[in-house]
């Protein structure tokens, strides 16, 4: 029997619902962040709050928050549609049923919508960007109004680098909606909005022409036609999707868990792809770091989005067809940015020689190959100048330095990581160009040779007491250190300049003082830092990347030993983490130390590969710890999210290495 209760809530879930998550504003919320956007403009919710809005293209300044301000007990079920990027927010006012709000960002044009059939009023605290120009059109007679904002060029969109042109943007509303100035602030507003049904749009440009146009289009459509035409768009990028219902084994334990967690990372990582091709590190962070797409590349890989894969690949090639380089994060949809740290010539270049040829393994798409080949030409050479005692140094935003787990005065020693990457993307790029004849002999024999001695060093370099070192400081005393290096100040803290006009990690130009250490100009009027003695590390997680890029420069069974040990700490302590912790001091470590967020899918697939057993309770584990919108954190402590939330580089990694598991379940 059909009720008028499935009537109505498949209109309102017409597609079903998968990922949910409970909010109210009375407590404490637990912070999971979801995201909603189509290429031309994102947005991140806590909840039913607007907490940043990217108003396009994606590297541009967030321009306000909109929050749910009531002095009465609100509580609110999100719930996102399966398959899309629509969330409906169920609301309770004060213990009672209020009605529900439906957002979503417009397949096609940058314009979020905001749909609201509600039975008590709603107030929004509207906090706008400081500075930004504000022109209110007075309310129609049929309820419409708008409020159009302009920011002037030079606004920061992240540490110092700024947007260079005007950038315009309006909310406009139908219905029972009234605006109405703070008191408190001239950047404060309050959008109130009366039971019945009233529909808010965040529409962007960045022009002005742009954003009339858009204006104009989205009004005209209404929600209803944008509301169908963005559930057809989602249906069409879930449909090309590889069928895992199929795939997946019915006796598969959380199958159904793993599933849903198919569809939500699909399309919380797809929201987080611009139209340029580069996929956002997450809400604080909006450039495209060659890192991060590296592991969200073979994620989109995994599941058979191929053609989002081969667009990260096509955002580089176009930034470096207009400038000749490439570094630690660009610019999306804005030209001329780029996130400089020391030594971008390392580690970064090598991930995109082992992106491309991963992609080429999956598609044998030899055009597409040729098309990018002298990005991928310069990505071999600009590593090989940083060569010394054939070891290339560390990246500075490198995972272990960036997270505070290597220290930053190791920056210039030999990387085991960076120096596998240009040893393993080197011999796939000689081999393809020696294949598709692209060199002379004489220069593929020269750089053969260069390639054979770096790994016959390797071993000798990285490969000690049968471990895996992350770091050696010989490199350090071969090489001739810059004396200037565009990145973190050693020092920071309140007495650094950079740090205090930045936050923490803070990017500027830095100069070597007399120990050897990396300060900036007002830190270096403090004195020398103290020498830092040379000191190897040995970072479980980096013994483990040999497994992730499936390299042979060790063996599988060399490394097996690591990945035991990781598990058995595992059983010990509860605590799932590649740095072990013995259980007497397990409570120190969940408050103290943080673990990279990927370390899951990390472990889980380098016990794939070395065959260890225990590799069900660590995909139980993994799956376990996936937040209610189906995502991993930057960082842990323990198993609680540290760190920025909704990350696709951690979530893609994580689910890679789930969906290995489950492929391979009871082969």
């Amino acid at each position: 029997m059909i009720t008028i209760a499935f009537v109505l809530s498949f209109l309102v879930h017409p597609y079903g619902m998968a990922a949910n998550r409970t909010w109210n504003n009375m407590g404490p919320d637990n912070g999971t962040v979801h995201s909603l956007g189509n290429g031309r403009m994102l947005v991140y919710e806590t909840g039913p709050d607007i907490t940043t809005i990217y108003p396009g293209p994606y590297s541009t300044p967030s321009l306000y928050k909109l929050l749910i301000e009531d002095q009465r007990s609100v509580s609110v079920s999100s719930d996102r549609e399966k398959g899309t990027a629509i969330w409906t927010h169920s609301l309770e006012v004060a213990g009672e049923r209020a009605g529900y709000m439906k957002d979503f960002v417009d397949a096609y044009l940058p314009c979020m919508i905001r749909h609201l059939e509600i039975e008590k009023e709603i107030r929004f605290r509207l906090e706008l960007l400081p500075g930004l120009m504000m022109q209110e059109k007075e309310p129609d007679k049929q309820g419409s109004g708008s409020l159009l904002l302009r920011m002037d060029p030079g606004q920061r969109i992240y540490q110092y680098y700024v947007y260079p042109r005007p950038l315009y943007h309006q909310i406009s509303w139908k219905g029972n909606v009234t605006l109405e100035k703070s008191s408190e602030s001239e950047d404060v507003y309050f959008l109130t909005v009366q039971p019945g049904e009233s529909d808010i749009y965040f529409i962007g440009g960045p022009e002005y022409a742009d954003l009339i146009e858009y204006s104009d289009e989205a009004l005209q459509a209404g929600y209803a036609g944008l509301l169908e035409r963005t559930g057809k768009w989602w249906q069409d990028f879930t449909g090309r999707r590889f069928d895992f219902k199929a795939i997946l084994p019915e006796e598969l334990p959380q199958r159904k868990k793993l599933l849903q967690t198919i569809d939500d990372v699909s399309v919380m990582i797809r929201t987080q792809q611009a139209d340029e091709g580069a996929v956002m590190a997450g809400y604080p962070y909006p450039l495209g770091y060659v890192r991060d797409q590296y592991g969200v590349s073979r994620g989109y890989l995994a599941l058979g989005y191929f053609e989002e894969a081969k667009n990260i690949l096509r955002f580089y090639q176009d930034i470096w067809r207009k400038t000749g380089e490439l570094h630690c994060a660009q610019g999306i949809g804005v030209d001329g940015i780029f996130h400089i740290h020391e030594n971008d010539d390392v580690e970064s270049p090598g991930y995109l020689i082992m992106q491309a040829f991963d992609l080429m393994e999956k598609t044998g798409d030899q055009d597409f190959m040729h098309s990018i080949f002298p990005m991928l030409e310069w990505c071999w050479e600009v590593q090989k100048k940083h060569l010394a005692g054939n070891m290339l140094p560390f990246n500075g935003d490198e995972t272990y330095v960036a997270g505070g787990i290597l220290p930053r005065s190791a920056l210039n020693d030999g990387s085991s990581e960076a120096t596998m990457l240009f040893i393993d993307g080197g011999e796939k790029l000689l081999q393809w160009i020696d294949e598709e004849v692209l060199w002379e002999s004489q220069k593929i024999g020269a750089e053969r040779k260069l390639l054979e001695e770096v790994r016959a060093d390797f071993r000798k370099n990285f490969w000690i007491d049968g471990e895996l070192i992350t770091n050696n400081p010989e490199r350090a005393k071969m090489a001739e250190l810059p004396r200037f290096r565009h990145g973190v100040c050693e020092r920071g803290g309140p007495d650094c300049l950079v740090y205090r006009n930045q936050g923490f990690g803070g990017i500027d130009w830095t100069e070597r003082d007399e120990n050897g250490r990396y300060q900036c100009a007002n830190c270096l009027e403090l004195g020398a830092l103290p020498v830092a003695e040379p000191t190897i590390y040995k970072l479980l997680t980096v013994s483990l990347t040999p497994l992730y890029f499936q390299s042979d420069l060790v063996s599988n069974e060399e490394l097996k030993p690591v990945v035991e040990e990781i598990y058995h700490s595992f059983q010990k302590t509860g605590v799932l983490t590649s740095r072990t912790f013995t259980e007497a001091d397990t409570e120190a470590a969940a408050d103290n130390q943080r673990s990279v967020g990927y370390d899951y899918g990390l472990v889980l697939f380098s016990m794939l590969k070395t065959g260890t057993g225990g590799s069900e309770d660590v995909y139980l584990k993994t799956l376990e710890i996936v937040d209610e919108i189906g995502a991993w954190s930057e960082y842990y402590k323990g198993d609680i999210p540290s760190g920025t939330r909704c990350r696709p580089w951690e979530s893609a990694i994580n689910l890679e290495a789930l969906i290995g598991f489950a492929r391979q379940y009871h082969q």
